[in-house]
Parts: structure tokens; sequence; C-alpha cells
């Protein structure tokens, strides 16, 4: 019985700390999201697409 609440009160401190650690991890990417992608657009100099196609090869809209 006295190894069965230790236990307990273990894995209720481990789930304690997981959360705590899953809050900081989505304020760091809510913090980070702004600037990750901003910076890294570039324009189409064509301003036209010809076709698109998957890293498997597969052509999901193709012109012509």
């Amino acid at each position: 019985m006295q190894a069965s609440l230790s236990n307990q009160k273990n894995t209720e401190a481990s789930i304690r700390n997981l959360e705590t650690q899953v809050r900081q991890s989505a304020k760091q990417l809510v913090d980070n999201q702004g600037s990750q992608f901003s910076a890294n657009t570039q324009t189409n100099p064509k301003e036209h697409c010809k076709s698109i196609i998957t890293r498997r090869g597969k052509c999901i809209w193709c012109e012509g």
C-alpha cells in the first residue's frame, strides 16, 4: 500500500513537470512564430506556375 502511494505521488509530480514543459514549449512557439517565416519569402520571378510536383513525383497541377 505504501509503495502504491509513493508511486502515485511520483507519477503526479512527473505529470506536473510535463505540463510545465509543454506550457513553456507552447509559449516559445508563439513567441517565435511571427519572425520565423516572414523574412524567408521570395516572389516568383515569372509570376506563374507551370506545374506542382510532390517529392514522390506526383504531378498535382500541370500546365500544357
